[in-house]
């Protein structure tokens, strides 16, 4: 997963979201014959399972088709310098170019380079996902071909455990070649249940493709859930595992460095800042919070002595996900609080909808800050509501606004 500079919205096409919801429906197998407000019982596993692994798959499909592999795609296509260089069989100039689209920021992890089918250069990780093709052409006339993806094996396995919760095993030809968890030379099923050491776990697997051709097996184990969750009905164990991924997207606005890593970087630069607050400067601390927000990675920027904020910028816009971090002067004193955010409350739910299939709803203080829908007045932390002829599950989590207001996040399924 990747968040753009700015702003992480990440807009969904109907034939997306349509996608998500037919994984879910499929994932949820014998679950969707029962009632709303059954017990799952026999099927709990399998709603459980079935709702984890169709957000794993939207995570594995979003790094052949989403917005970043478009990007990457159109920045090689439109490299003259790279396509000329084939024209003219100039290798040094080829292997020039491809070492700065691999490292341009563009999340490039392997690109290969190739005319008449011979190869040019080949440059990034030995266990890449989900290849992609296109042409290089020259005043229209087509000189060569490349193939390139956005994602490696264990760059997967770590969105996969971050998001989903889940161990990943990906072999190849029956070998392993990536697993966290020590599963041995044993086949494991496409979908079911196995114990590792002494750990019962459920089981889904999928075949990706292999850079350059082939494919990998992914198999993804899940901790099997609580025997408890049996009492509850399917829709509401499904709207649960949903809204664990929900949280988790909500964690990456707080620890990721691809979110965060610019904003504390920018903090730890700005030694005036301290010194600044420690003087009681408040008019120079305005002066500086207003350059760094201009510098970007902030969507909203307080800082805060003694509980009172004495210079701020952003926030027009609601924001979640706020981060406090303390401001110490030369001598080690902490003098003041820096509290920001780098994720807006529309760029969030845009985003945990994009990964669950979901309506997902953030609301503070009876307010509705952003939303995939309207939604109903009032909503249960936990439960079953009607919105506009619709029966949903509810489940949902605390949150916060920026700078810090309580708010909550609710996840709805159909059900």
């Amino acid at each position: 997963m990747s968040k753009p500079a700015a702003h992480p919205t990440t807009p969904l096409t109907v034939a997306a979201i349509a996608a998500v919801v037919a994984l879910l429906a499929l994932g949820a197998g014998s679950a969707s014959a029962a009632r709303p407000g059954a017990p799952c019982g026999a099927a709990t596993d399998s709603t459980y399972l079935g709702t984890a692994f169709a957000v794993a798959r939207q995570i594995s499909a979003g790094e052949s088709a989403g917005a970043e592999v478009t990007r990457a795609v159109q920045t090689i296509e439109a490299d003259q310098t790279l396509a000329n260089a084939v024209a003219g069989d100039d290798l040094p100039v080829v292997r020039s170019e491809v070492h700065a689209l691999v490292f341009n920021h563009e999340h490039i992890v392997r690109l290969r380079v190739l005319r008449d089918g011979r190869v040019l250069d080949d440059l990034g990780g030995p266990l890449v996902l989900a290849p992609v093709s296109g042409p290089l052409s020259v005043n229209g006339r087509v000189v060569g071909t490349f193939v390139m993806s956005i994602q490696d094996d264990s760059g997967y396995q770590k969105l996969a455990e971050r998001l989903v919760g889940a161990h990943v095993v990906v072999r190849y030809q029956g070998q392993t070649v990536l697993s966290d968890v020590a599963v041995g030379s044993e086949p494991l099923p496409q979908r079911g249940a196995v114990v590792i050491a002494n750990v019962s776990y459920l089981v889904a697997s999928f075949s990706v493709p292999r850079f350059p051709a082939g494919e990998l097996d992914v198999s993804l184990l899940l901790a099997a859930p609580p025997s408890a969750l049996a009492d509850h009905s399917c829709a509401q164990v499904s709207a649960g595992v949903l809204a664990e991924v929900a949280q988790r997207v909500y964690g990456e606005a707080i620890t990721s460095p691809w979110w965060v890593g610019g904003a504390l970087a920018a903090l730890a630069r700005t030694t005036t800042l301290a010194s600044a607050v420690a003087a009681g400067d408040d008019a120079g601390a305005a002066q500086i919070v207003t350059s760094m927000f201009a510098a970007g990675g902030f969507e909203g920027l307080d800082v805060v002595v003694d509980g009172r904020v004495i210079a701020g910028a952003g926030g027009e816009v609601p924001l979640v996900a706020p981060v406090t971090r303390p401001l110490v002067n030369a001598s080690g004193a902490v003098v003041g609080e820096a509290v920001f955010a780098v994720e807006t409350a529309a760029g969030y739910a845009d985003l945990a909808h994009a990964f669950t299939g979901a309506q997902v709803l953030v609301r503070a203080g009876g307010d509705q800050l952003a939303g995939s829908i309207a939604g109903p007045p009032t909503l249960p932390s936990s439960g079953l509501v009607t919105y506009q002829g619709v029966r949903y599950a509810v489940a949902s989590f605390a949150a916060a606004e920026f700078p810090n207001v309580p708010a909550r996040v609710y996840v709805l399924t159909p059900a």
